[in-house]
């Protein structure tokens, strides 16, 4: 009975070590994230290659339909040059015809006989005269139909030409619309890349400033950053804001700026401009994420952010805070319940996320975010808190 109690005991501790070792987090972790907030960085460049060289075929075919349909109506105004000059030169023959007639025909007789012909001084003169004038009568009207065709084939061309143009303009239309349609894809990539450059720059420091730490302490890389760095512990969280007002939950909402359906990962409180925020448990400052071009307007979603890792009632959380304005910590320090990390913002033109000032605080437990109303005790929406506990 002994040797089966110690061996429950042992695969309880057993259980329990192996269930926090795979908890803890490490320095290869944070290169890990480092390695693929990289990646994702890398792709979202390649996607914006990819939207520019498509916006720039889109406005060479633009480009090309464009001088097409300048050919074609170039072409046009050709042919109705060509038509009229034609119906000119008709009328002129016409006339010469019927001036060639007039002098020919004899108005007094049931035939008709031509005075040139009358004018032969022989027989022989006579059927040279007769073959002229039909020659020559013969030839203006061929001539004159000759020009009637071609009148007709430019007719033709002139609709085959309109037809083009129509078509022409159908694709330009199609065109533009594909070419608006990249270049607002383009300009969302842009937005999301400055953000997602900014997380990859915050895990680059991240990253870097660990390593160095994990030396300086002679710790190897798969040890726990908690053992590593001796992280302050804690017994509960409280609220990171003496005052404020819960103005959004957490949980899947329509986003009042994105316009779409997506998860709000933790919960809004609506403080002014400037508002001292607190950590929500002892812990050290793990990353920071600034904003990389405040004076961009549009260029943020979040804002500048500040992620704390804590051991509360040993386990492992982090704690994040969007949206600050400024902010008064630094990579790695440690910090207390009574530090004051940063000023409150949210509103500004760069961070696009936001209505208003406010404060939206996280609570992360592993890699999923948690619900912060099951950790800490906030009023109902809409309600006023005038504590932090």
């Amino acid at each position: 009975m002994m040797r089966n109690g110690i061996k429950i005991v042992c695969c309880v501790l057993s259980f329990f070590i192996f269930t926090n070792c795979i908890n803890a987090i490490s320095l290869k972790d944070y290169r890990i994230q480092y390695e693929k907030d990289l990646a994702k960085y890398n792709s979202s460049n390649n996607k914006q290659n990819e939207a520019k060289n498509k916006i720039n075929d889109l406005q060479n075919d633009i480009g090309n339909v464009s001088n097409n349909i300048d050919k074609y109506q170039k072409e046009i105004d050709e042919s109705k040059d060509k038509i009229e000059q034609l119906n000119k030169e008709i009328e002129v023959k016409k006339k010469e015809i019927n001036n060639l007639l007039s002098f020919m025909q004899v108005s007094d007789g049931d035939n008709v006989y031509l005075e040139y012909i009358f004018g032969a001084s022989s027989f022989t003169d006579f059927i040279y005269r007769s073959a002229i004038v039909e020659q020559l009568t013969k030839y203006n009207d061929e001539l004159v139909d000759d020009m009637h065709k071609k009148i007709e084939e430019n007719k033709e061309l002139q609709k085959k030409l309109a037809q083009q143009i129509e078509d022409s303009e159908k694709e330009m239309d199609k065109l533009n619309s594909l070419l608006n349609s990249a270049n607002v894809s383009l300009s969302e990539l842009i937005d999301a890349h400055e953000d997602i450059e900014e997380d990859m720059e915050a895990s680059k420091k991240q990253y870097e400033y660990f390593k160095k730490e994990f030396k300086n302490n002679g710790c190897s890389e798969n040890t726990d950053i908690n053992v590593c760095l001796k992280v302050p512990t804690s017994t509960g969280f409280i609220r990171p804001l003496v005052k404020a007002t819960v103005t959004s939950e957490f949980g899947m909402r329509y986003h009042p700026t994105q316009k779409v359906w997506k998860l709000h990962s933790g919960i809004d409180l609506g403080v002014p401009m400037g508002t001292n925020v607190y950590p929500a448990a002892n812990g050290v400052v793990t990353k920071i994420a600034r904003v990389k071009y405040p004076e961009k307007k549009d260029s943020s979603c979040g804002g500048n952010k500040i992620y704390i890792k804590h051991m509360v009632n040993g386990k492992e959380y982090v704690t994040i805070y969007m949206h600050v304005h400024t902010i008064k910590v630094d990579l790695g320090d440690y910090v207390t319940v009574n530090t004051v990390i940063a000023g409150s913002g949210g509103g500004e033109s760069y961070d696009y996320c936001t209505t208003g000032p406010h404060l939206h605080f996280s609570i992360m437990k592993g890699s999923s975010y948690v619900n912060p109303r099951n950790y800490i005790s906030f009023p109902a929406k809409n309600k006023r808190f005038t504590s932090r506990y």
